[in-house]
């Protein structure tokens, strides 16, 4: 148990007061006058202690005799109910005692992915990346809880992100990412490291869609810490390799790649999104995962990248030269990995100046023409991989 720093213990006059302030004022939670006691415990309060803690420090502070300790816990943990119960102080085992059902474990690009939940609110795609032997290192350890309740405690914080779809607020202990324009998902908790995560649903029977998409922002949010990257593209397989046609929406991704599979046979590897990253053997590699798009096409594999061709619409077909900087720009404007403060900005311009140098990047503007695709593709054969 920590107490909520939406309270602060002030004095009016000469009695002990906690005044509630920031969100708390806002969600209506009343201030509330303490005796030598609160006090006391509210003071012990500003680092997280059991409730058995509370109950020794209490009993030796004020010199509490065997036969009186009885009377005493029951008060003590009378005032702590209270406290929990008005917001001041925050349970931090009340998630953990609500005892989660492990749903699967994933391996996605050597992240490993726990979900705990009940099963109905959990995407079949999950399954085809289960793998309940994988082991990694904790920081590489993701354990996300979904959980059929409203956060009990709404904290104060600083908004950084805001627009039609999410807004992020930064806490002093984690990212709450709220969305308005959703129906059954509530809130979505980050803690800085990204290992723990808790989605809050408002009712089980419609909130799978949400889950998953809630999902991809903690597990993108996580990648992202250890250099992984997702690009907006669809991505086929040529040359046993990724291939990924990257623009914004409705320029013709999708359309380039219809067009590769009926001229050339390849396939489509993603239909939306792709997540890049470095292996151990310093290649880049499109990783497999579960988000793309409306599309329904994903692949659990791995693929090392072949290039990235930046399309552009146009009636006539042709490759412009791009610098470096331009092209690891050009990259970057594409990608949809959390960029919430510069520091994530810069990780992602790195990566992308990584790409850009060491894998070939066409500018292709171009129409939607069988044409189209052969032009690019001379260009792709005559291009090193």
């Amino acid at each position: 148990m920590i107490r909520n720093n939406d309270f602060t213990l002030e004095y009016i006059g000469d009695t002990p007061c906690l005044l509630t302030h920031g969100q708390s004022a806002a969600d209506r939670k009343k201030s509330l006058f303490l005796n030598d006691t609160g006090v006391f415990i509210w003071n012990l309060l500003s680092k997280d202690l059991t409730i058995e803690e509370i109950f020794d420090s209490c009993y030796k502070h004020f010199e509490i005799d065997e036969a009186d300790r009885p009377d005493a816990k029951r008060s003590i943990q009378s005032f702590m109910d209270s406290l929990c119960y008005s917001g001041m102080v925050i349970d931090t085992d009340f998630y953990k005692k609500l005892k989660l059902k492990k749903y699967v474990s994933m391996n996605i690009a050597g992240i490993c992915v726990n979900l705990f939940g009940k099963e109905e609110l959990f995407d079949d795609s999950f399954m085809s990346f289960a793998d309940d032997e994988y082991t990694c290192s904790a920081d590489k350890t993701q354990n996300i809880y979904v959980y059929h309740i409203a956060p009990v405690i709404h904290k104060s914080g600083e908004l950084i992100i805001r627009d039609k779809e999410v807004s992020v607020i930064k806490t002093c202990d984690k990212y709450i990412l709220i969305f308005p324009l959703w129906e059954h998902v509530d809130e979505l908790h980050i803690s800085p490291d990204g290992q723990k995560v808790s989605v809050f649903v408002k009712d089980t029977d419609n909130a799978k869609e949400e889950v998953f998409w809630a999902i991809r922002h903690a597990f993108l949010y996580m990648a992202r810490i250890h250099n992984l990257f997702a690009i907006h593209s669809v991505s086929v397989e040529y040359d046993h390799k990724a291939l990924l046609f990257s623009a914004g929406s409705g320029i013709g991704k999708s359309t380039h790649a219809a067009l590769w599979n009926r001229l050339y046979g390849v396939r489509q590897i993603n239909g939306d999104l792709n997540l890049l990253g470095k292996g151990d053997d310093g290649k880049i590699y499109a990783y497999g995962m579960p988000w793309c798009g409306t599309s329904g096409i994903y692949d659990a594999k791995d693929y090392e990248l072949r290039g990235i061709v930046l399309l552009r619409q146009d009636p006539n077909n042709f490759v412009s030269h791009l610098q470096p900087e331009a092209k690891a720009l050009a990259i970057m404007n594409r990608i949809i990995s959390p960029m919430w403060n510069s520091e994530m900005s810069l990780s992602v311009i790195r990566f992308a100046q990584e790409v850009s140098a060491d894998y070939p990047v066409w500018n292709y503007s171009c129409n939607t023409s069988d044409d189209a695709a052969a032009f690019i593709k001379s260009q792709i054969d005559s291009t090193t991989a």
